[in-house]
Formats: C-alpha cells, structure tokens, sequence
C-alpha cells in the first residue's frame, strides 16, 4: 500500500466517525399478489425527515419527491404507493434503444440477439430508470439485490457480450424485489447469465472415462454468499460459538460437492447440449436435461437428504428448500439489506427485528421481501433522532451520482443513427441518450463501480469489510470504503467536479440534436444571487437540512469573496456550481445518516 493510501483510508475512517457523531414457518408469496397494507403510525414531521427517508429508499431525493413525501402525511402512504407502482422493466427498453442505436446489427447487416454492443442501450436504460422510475422503491431493492446476489459484465468474467442477457438478470431483480426470496433464489439459479457467470449452464454429473465431475462454482457461492454464510449465526446476526468460543461452519466441503451434483443437467433453452452456446437466448430460463442430471441421493444441510431417482428439477427444489428452511438466511439476509439501505453497522437488536419479519411477515409466510424492506425502512433505529455515532454508511459511487443528477434533473441530449458512428444511420430515427466526454459505460473506470459491474462474485466491496484505523480498532464495519484508493477517490470526485463544471447550465431549453447532456442549474443560479438562499436550498436536498454550522460558514466564506468570480462568464451559475461541489465532496455529504 503507496503512504498517500495509509493516509487517505484512515482519514476517510477518521470522516465518517466525525460525520455521525453530531419471530417462524415458511411459506411462499405468489409475486402477483398485492403487498400487505401498512398502518399509518409513522408521521412525516418535516421536510428533512422526507429527504433522509428518500436518502434510503430512492436513488435521491429531489424538491418535487420531498414534498410528494410531505404531502401523504405517513411513510407508510408512500410505500404503499410504491409497493403498488407497475415494475419497470430494462429489458423491453434495452432491446427497443439497441435497435435504434444499431447495436443489434452487424457492419454485414446481420441482427444479433446481444453482443457487448448492447451496453450502451443497458447502461443507459439504467440511468434512466434510476432517475426518472417511478417505482424509485423497487429500483432501489433491485440495486441492492444486485450487490448481494451477483453477477458481472466485467472483462473477464463471461458475460461482457452478452448485455442483453445482463439486462434480463435485473430484471428478475426488479420483478421479485417485492417478492419471497424462496422464489427469487430460483429465478436466480436458472437464469442464464447466472449460470454462465458460475459454470451452472451445462454442469454435467461425473463420469469418471471422461474425467468429469460436478462444477462446485454455483455450489459453493449461493451458500457462502447468496443465502446463509459461512458461519452458523444468532437472529440477531451475530456468530454462534461452541463450547471452545469458536466459530460454526454452515457447511464444508463434502456439502458443496453434493450441492454441486444438485446443480447439474442445466442447458439452454433452445439449443442442443453441445451446440455453442453463443447461439442460446440468454434470457429464457434454463431447462432440464435429465441424461446429464445426478441422480443419486444427495446429504445436504442440517441432514437434509434429497432422494435417489429424482429429476432435476425435484433435486433444485428439495435443494433451494433446505438453503431457504435454514436458520441463518434471515438474519444474513436482513443484515445486508439494511447495510444497502440504511446502515452499515446495525444494532444486533434491528437486525433480529427485521431477521423476525423475514422469519414471518405476520401471516406466517417467510422471506416476504415487500415486508422485510418496509420494516427496514420504518424501524425505529432507522427513524430516530437520536442516533449513535456508528450510525451511517458512506455514500456509493452510483448513488452519489444518481443523487447529483436527480437533485439537478440531468438533461438528455438527443442522438440520431450509431452510438458512436454517426454516419451508420440504420434508419431508426432519433432517441434521447446521456452523452459527455466519456461515455456512461466508462463510469466504473473513475468510480470502481458500475451498474452490475463488479470485478467479481464478491461484488464492489464486502459486506464484513472493514478498513484499518478508527473504525476496524472499535470493531465497525464500512464495506462501501473498499472501494476507495487513491486513484478512485480522485478520479470520482474528478468526474463530479467535471460534470459540475463542463455539463451543467442556467439556461437548459429542449434537448439539442447531437449535444450534450445538461445539469440544470437555472434555480440554483437565481438563489445564488443570495448565499444563504442558496445554501438553505442545498441544505435540504443534498444534507436533509443538517448542514452544521462549521461547514456553512466555510462555504459562506469561500462563496462571498470579494470578486471571487469576477472573471466568471455567468458569476451565480459558476457560484452555485461550486457550492454543491463543495458540499458533496464533504464529510457530511459523503456519510449518509
């Protein structure tokens, strides 16, 4: 590790400490069924409230989404009017958005089904439902979804040509983000980008003349990291302990071996065992093919045994049924959504509330996700004032960005032809698209983060991670600093700082053909002919109104300097620029309470 490392990991540790001091029988839910109604016991007392709830359950509050909240009175009004919002789908937009790019083309003039070039209508799709959705809720429990149970474009993992498939996969996501996590464990297993991303397409059962044997890959990876962990644990998350004080193992390797022969004679759905499987829809479901399948009995956990004979799809289900019926998929679960959501360091006692709920959600029916993520969000630990200092988690990449772009209503440009060969027109017409200097894909280059883009199954960052200084010496965990170094802390607040200053204006108009995207800045430039107008109105929307009194006085200072921007072409717009600039490279931006 360079010294500029020792420094700034320890520093950003020493930040976040600074910044926030200041019970079970299983069943299913059918997806299609409405979520439950909710009592309204939980008053919007103020808008700051409204805009820290929105902090946590949206890509980022607006003034239009912060007085929407106001005005129902209740949390629990505006989750009932999401948990009831339409889904809204990439894949549908992903295709239609490749064809008018010409990415589903060939320079021959040959469509394909998906290739990386399909990238480019995903990332934006993505973008645009993260800040114009209107199901914001579910979008958000997809996102994180999506860091728990993962899969990557990244280069070298498998699924860079095939985007259209990744597409698909969040779309599983977003349809059971209100859904039981029974059901949504399947969909996962079978989905096609999943079974490329861990070897789970075409598993073959052994044969010992070929030198084959069960790939362990999906085995190993739904149990470590998609449902129980590898540490037997208490409600409330915490480790179990033998007689010794030592840690449990969930499983061991003998039990990933027999879930490995679980999880074979898997194809595509339209394509022979052996043909190549560039030829395969990757968004259908994969199917049984039973010559390939093991048939043999299988021990899996707590000495469930799945029976002799069975098909492979009997297998799955006795197999995905014991992951679902062991005690810890509650509590690990539970815990890594309110890390997502709220907090990265929850208090035993808010995690056994919510691993209760996932238990049962009141009607006896376990892993209800439209339960667990409405008790999430109205927990009282959550909720409250008065807060501990541990309390907070450091803000994503992502979310930071979807944040600036929601706050100040990103302007789209509008592009006719290819993506990035113009003169290709192919004759699809116009469609709107995010476009600057680097484009959308390149994001995770500057920020170590992009929408299903992790370097591996252990997502950006880990859920135990926790840096060295202040926060691992009191035991505290902070998994999104794993992303920060030198070169990402730089180059994301590079990339803030220049969409701030290149890509933002007072006077944004319709979308120009062939321009580039806008910040509007045009309220923020008229408050910033008063300074504490202005930062009153920054206040809410980037800090939930809890600027404190130090840092507002910093920005009031810098902000009121005696021609400060007089060689400025527009001195309020380059003003208001730099106030939010400021305030979201600060310790009280960048630590979410």
């Amino acid at each position: 590790m360079s010294n500029l490392s020792k420094v700034v990991i320890p520093l950003f540790a020493t930040l976040l400490i600074s910044a926030c001091g200041g019970g079970t029988n299983t069943g299913s839910k059918n997806n299609d069924q409405d979520p439950p109604a909710l009592s309204s016991s939980h008053k919007v007392k103020s808008q700051a409230d409204a805009a820290k709830f929105l902090n946590r359950a949206t890509f980022g509050p607006t003034t239009t989404s912060i007085n929407n909240l106001v005005s129902k009175g209740t949390y629990e009004k505006w989750l009932t009017h999401q948990l009831n919002v339409p889904a809204t789908f990439h894949s549908p937009k992903v295709k239609a958005l490749a064809k008018k790019m010409c990415a589903n083309i060939t320079s021959e003039g040959k469509i394909v089904k998906d290739s990386w070039e399909f990238a480019f209508p995903r990332h934006q799709i993505w973008w645009e439902t993260a800040l114009h959705g209107e199901d914001q809720l579910r979008q958000r429990v997809a996102f994180a979804l999506s860091e728990i149970l993962v899969i990557s474009d990244s280069d070298g993992l498998g699924l860079n040509d095939f985007q259209s498939a990744v597409a698909s996969y969040y779309d599983v996501l977003i349809k059971n983000a209100f859904g039981n996590y029974r059901d949504l464990l399947e969909e996962v297993t079978l989905h096609p980008a999943m079974g490329d991303f861990l070897s789970l397409s075409r598993n073959r059962k052994s044969n010992a003349e070929e030198g084959v044997r069960p790939d362990e890959n999906y085995a190993r990876e739904v149990l470590q990291l998609f449902s129980i962990g590898v540490h037997e644990l208490n409600l409330d998350g915490s480790e179990k302990l033998d007689e010794k004080g030592k840690t449990i193992p969930t499983y061991n390797q003998k039990t990933i071996e027999e879930f490995a022969k679980i999880f074979t004679g898997w194809n595509y759905s339209d394509v022979d065992w052996y043909e190549y499987f560039g030829n395969a829809d990757h968004s259908t479901p994969l199917v049984a093919v039973e010559e390939y399948h093991d048939t043999s009995a299988k021990k899996l956990l707590g000495g469930d045994i799945s029976p002799s004979g069975q098909s492979a799809q009997d297998d799955l289900t006795f197999a995905l049924d014991s992951i679902f019926n062991h005690p810890n998929i509650a509590p690990f679960i539970s815990k890594q959504l309110i890390q997502r959501l709220v907090t990265s360091n929850p208090s035993p006692a808010y995690v056994e509330r919510i691993a209760t709920i996932f238990n049962n959600n009141g009607e006896n029916i376990k892993g209800d996700l439209a339960a667990v993520v409405t008790a999430i969000l109205l927990d009282d630990e959550a909720l409250s004032k008065n807060k501990p200092d541990e309390f907070g988690k450091l803000r994503e990449p992502l979310l930071r960005i979807s944040h600036l772009w929601r706050a100040f209503d990103m302007q789209k440009s509008i592009k006719t032809g290819h993506y990035w060969e113009p003169e290709k027109t192919c004759g699809q017409g116009n469609y709107p698209y995010y476009i600057f200097w680097t484009a959308i894909t390149n994001f995770g280059k500057h920020t170590a983060q992009s929408p299903l883009g992790a370097k591996s199954v252990f997502n950006f960052f880990r859920p135990d991670f926790s840096p060295n200084g202040v926060l691992n010496d009191q035991g505290l965990v902070a998994p999104e600093f794993q992303t920060i170094n030198e070169n990402t802390l730089t180059s994301t607040t590079n990339l803030l700082h220049y969409m701030l200053t290149f890509f933002s204006d007072n006077k944004i108009s319709t979308p120009q053909l062939e321009g580039f995207s806008k910040l509007n800045l045009s309220k923020e430039t008229e408050l910033a002919k008063n300074t504490d107008k202005l930062l009153d109105h920054l206040s809410l929307i980037l800090l939930n109104n809890e600027m404190s009194d130090s840092l507002r006085e910093i920005l009031k200072d810098h902000l009121n300097l005696k021609d400060g921007y007089k060689y400025a072409d527009n001195a309020n717009l380059e003003k208001a620029r730099e106030a939010i600039m400021l305030i979201i490279s600060s310790p009280e931006y960048l630590i979410q309470r």
